[in-house]
């Protein structure tokens, strides 16, 4: 008999056997549209379009289709999987969300989606950072300026920031890109949006 993984919630659960996956569906914890994956496999689908697991329960195509709109947006956790029809729909949206005021694209494109949520909270997290991290960088060339060995390494820190921002969103925008809910190194722990 074959295992799967789940996703409920935005966290992936499982191992569980075809048996105790029919069990939670038609206990209503589980809907004909949460995304499986058959064990030894990366290949996310709903439950309803999996033959194995419709077929099981003698139902097939009879399963109730589920409106989007249904979906709970649940927050991702970090290094959890998303949902695959999720991730396609939304990962523009998600790719956005890293470019400064951008953030906010994916808070009213897609409100609906836990992954363009995840990719929005790190978005806005960096663009607290830009706003913190310039001025004070900025601050610190101008307002010191009159002591050299001071001032030298401010001249430093500044691009230096430059850079960091620079990097950080670059590699929000490649997970993003690639369909991953991966914290930003340093200050991707914080969680502004629920």
């Amino acid at each position: 008999m074959s295992t799967w993984k789940y996703l409920q919630n935005g966290q992936q659960l499982g191992p569980v056997d075809t048996t105790a996956l029919l069990a939670l569906l038609r206990s209503g914890t589980l809907t004909p549209e949460t995304s499986v994956c058959k064990e030894g496999t990366t290949t996310w689908a709903p439950i309803r379009t999996v033959p194995e697991l419709s077929g099981a329960t003698g139902t097939g195509a009879a399963f109730p289709s589920v409106p989007p709109a249904s979906v709970t947006a649940a927050p991702l956790a970090d290094g959890a999987t998303p949902d695959p029809a999720d991730v396609e729909k939304n990962k523009v949206f998600a790719v956005l969300g890293y470019l400064g005021i951008l953030f906010l694209v994916p808070l009213l494109a897609a409100k609906d989606s836990p992954f363009a949520r995840y990719h929005a909270n790190q978005g806005l997290v960096l663009f607290i950072v830009e706003i913190i991290a310039w001025p004070a960088a900025i601050f610190l060339g101008i307002g010191i300026a009159f002591i050299p060995f001071i001032h030298f390494i401010s001249c430093l820190v500044w691009p230096a920031v430059g850079i960091g921002i620079l990097i950080l969103m670059v590699l929000g925008i490649i997970n993003a890109a690639q369909g991953v809910c991966k914290p930003l190194p340093v200050i991707g722990q914080f969680k502004l949006i629920k």
